[in-house]
């Protein structure tokens, strides 16, 4: 078969807009997508309908896929012939490892190019109102990444040598590291008072941005809450944000009233990014998981686990579930070591990576038709057993696609959704006030309980001028069917894509 071809493209800092005209050339003509967790998600609306998009995040002590995985999957991918769009964010060769992923795809024989992109290194000083050189400030610019590789075994980097006053100072992934790095350079008392600037969500609409100086930036970043993904500036130029500072974009969700109804112990997650965005929120769970009652069955399913080759996880609440039955069972976790373990999504997967079990599949679209395929091309035709942990009365779609291509086959009815009835009347009268511009359903059971909440014949009346946002396909055919319009549909099936669609669709309506 005829080698495909890679290109590693560089998606640039975050704002869509700054993607380059060739890298959207390259989207339009790929077959398969391969994109880090620092991708904008809106940018993989470039790319055809039907190509494969397959998330290779790599977080902070938390990797979807490490980077040996990542190069031999786009060798494998190129050799059966696809357009492989490697989509990095900011530029894929300025501390983005995409030279190691093209000395592989050369060892190869795999046709490659690369796509610069535009880099967080000046891009977001640049929306922050810091030009990273200004004669007679700032002629020399230092960019050094924070994260030195862990195979160095020691830091290679003299911080005190990086800063003098004629030069800016730029440094990327060194957020977790900034406490360290201050201390170093600050051993030279003089450098105290030299101006800097820690930028978060930098070109995004939540860009925040905090400035100090060495002796005291530690303690504002902390006040101010900064997270990662953040950069560091350095040097005198910073000084130049008190007249150059132009983005100032008003939140989008500022001033709207936003219902969550997840349940309690997963809200909080979606409640703080909602707040990020400038909503006031309002949390009324409408369903609460608990175990499905099958006390028998899913003794039986955990100590028969050795004979399980193949775990799949539908959600997190399955996992925490499974791992809460296995310790009141009294059976080690050490059983699931060497078991190769399916997750229907990225939140899932990291749930199971932060308990230390290593996931080896995540589809590339966070739905049961995906995660089926994915899980019948990586078994094949090898006799290996499966259990599939799920929900009582969840869709069928995932073990019917299992049982048709013959696989052996066993699920685990672990847990099941129940709708909090005592929040109806609460729910009603919130709608009754017009007291809600936007709700948020998360799930199918979200929506079904929701429903419920109202009379039949007041549901479009009550929610006629409320937006209503949903995650995915699946959970919006079942609002539809309920009856209930659907506003905003999220591409990407998670809270965070499911708020930056409501974000996106409450910024159109402002430009329109």
């Amino acid at each position: 078969m005829k080698n495909g071809k890679v290109f590693l493209v560089g998606a640039g800092p975050g704002d869509v807009g700054l993607i380059t005209l060739k890298a959207v050339h390259c989207l339009h003509v790929a077959n398969v997508v391969v994109y880090d967790h620092l991708v904008n998600p809106e940018l993989l609306s470039f790319a055809p309908k039907s190509a494969r998009r397959i998330f290779a995040g790599k977080y902070p002590q938390n990797h979807i896929l490490f980077q040996k995985e990542i190069n031999r999957l786009l060798v494998q991918t190129a050799k059966k012939g696809n357009i492989v769009v490697r989509l990095k964010g900011g530029d894929p060769l300025l501390f983005g490892r995409g030279a190691e992923e093209a000395l592989e795809l050369a060892e190869a024989g795999v046709p490659f190019e690369i796509v610069p992109g535009v880099s967080s290194s000046y891009a977001v000083p640049a929306y922050a109102g810091i030009p990273v050189t200004y004669r007679n400030i700032s002629s020399r610019l230092n960019i050094v990444t924070g994260h030195e590789a862990p195979e160095k075994g020691r830091a290679t980097i003299d911080w005190k040598k990086q800063v003098d006053d004629h030069a800016t100072l730029v440094i990327l992934m060194g957020f977790a590291n900034l406490e360290k790095i201050v201390r170093e350079v600050t051993a030279d008392r003089k450098r105290r008072t030299m101006p800097v600037a820690v930028i978060s969500n930098g070109t995004c609409r939540d860009q925040k941005v905090v400035t100090g100086t060495l002796a005291d930036i530690v303690g504002r970043v902390k006040d101010a809450g900064i997270k990662a993904p953040a950069i560091i500036v350095i040097g005198r130029v910073v000084a130049l944000r008190e007249k150059l500072d132009w983005f100032k974009p008003e939140p989008a969700l500022k001033g709207k009233r936003i219902l969550v109804t997840r349940p309690a112990h997963q809200a909080s997650a979606l409640v703080d990014l909602l707040k990020t965005h400038g909503a006031t929120v309002i949390s009324v769970p409408l369903i609460k998981v608990v175990p499905s009652g099958k006390t028998a069955e899913i003794k039986a399913r955990l100590e028969a686990l050795d004979l399980y080759s193949w775990l799949i996880f539908t959600s997190a609440n399955g996992v925490d579930i499974f791992m809460k039955q296995m310790h009141r069972a009294r059976i080690s976790p050490e059983r699931l070591q060497g078991k190769k373990i399916a997750a229907i999504g990225q939140k899932t997967a990291s749930y199971l990576k932060d308990l230390g079990l290593p996931v080896s599949l995540v589809p590339a679209e966070f739905v049961q038709e995906a995660l089926a395929d994915e899980v019948i091309r990586a078994v094949g035709k090898r006799s290996q057993r499966i259990l599939l942990v799920h929900a009582l009365g969840s869709r069928p779609v995932l073990e019917q696609k299992l049982r048709s291509a013959r696989l052996d086959l066993d699920t685990l009815d672990l847990y099941r959704s129940v709708p909090l009835i005592v929040n109806y009347g609460r729910i009603r009268r919130l709608f009754e006030g017009r007291k809600i511009d936007a709700v948020m359903l998360t799930s199918s059971s979200c929506v079904d309980s929701f429903v419920r909440a109202f009379a039949p014949r007041k549901l479009k009346a009550l929610t006629k001028n409320v937006i209503t946002a949903v995650i995915g396909p699946v959970s919006a055919a079942t609002a539809r069917k309920a009856g209930l319009p659907v506003t905003v549909e999220s591409k990407e099936y998670t809270i965070e894509g499911v708020t930056r669609a409501l974000v996106d669709h409450y910024q159109e309506r402002k430009t329109a």
